[in-house]
């Protein structure tokens, strides 16, 4: 029995066994490359050259096995402990954005009884203005400024 190109070569048996691990990584969603770390990652040729750290260029060229499984791994399901964090996190954010809607709203209705407040007092100090420059002017203010905001008050200086 003869041997085969990749089986008489070390380097080429390495290479696919590194490959084939980095694959089962990715498969259960254990990938130790900064990229896919603690992250559900997309199985492609290029994602599983980056986990074994090494070129995508003999994936094509001498291991179109290892190209067959990653597609039929591509296809299968996502790691149910992946999906389960996930989940865990739009949890916690969706928590965490009911919350601060929550704080949102309560900010709003301060600053709109702030706003009201704020409005009677301007009203307010615009009626003892008006009563002011009609004492001090002894009953001859423009009528501009009898109307009673600040607006007419101001122009009429």
């Amino acid at each position: 029995m003869t041997m085969g190109k990749i089986d008489a070569d070390p380097r080429g048996q390495s290479a696919a066994r590194s490959y084939r691990a980095a694959l089962a990584r990715l498969v259960r969603g254990e990938g130790r490359h900064a990229d896919h770390a603690g992250r559900v990652v997309r199985i492609t040729p290029a994602s599983v050259a980056r986990e074994a750290g090494r070129s995508r260029n003999p994936l094509y060229a001498t291991h179109r096995d290892i190209l067959d499984e990653i597609e039929a791994a591509a296809g299968g399901p996502i790691p149910a402990r992946d999906l389960a964090i996930r989940f865990e996190e739009l949890e916690h954010e969706l928590s965490r954005l009911r919350a601060e809607a929550r704080r949102h709203g309560d900010e709003r209705r301060a600053l709109a009884s702030e706003n009201l407040t704020l409005l009677y007092r301007a009203r307010a100090a615009e009626s003892r203005l008006a009563a002011l420059l009609a004492r001090t002017d002894g009953g001859h203010a423009q009528p501009s400024a009898q109307k009673g905001t600040l607006g007419s008050v101001w122009n009429s200086s």
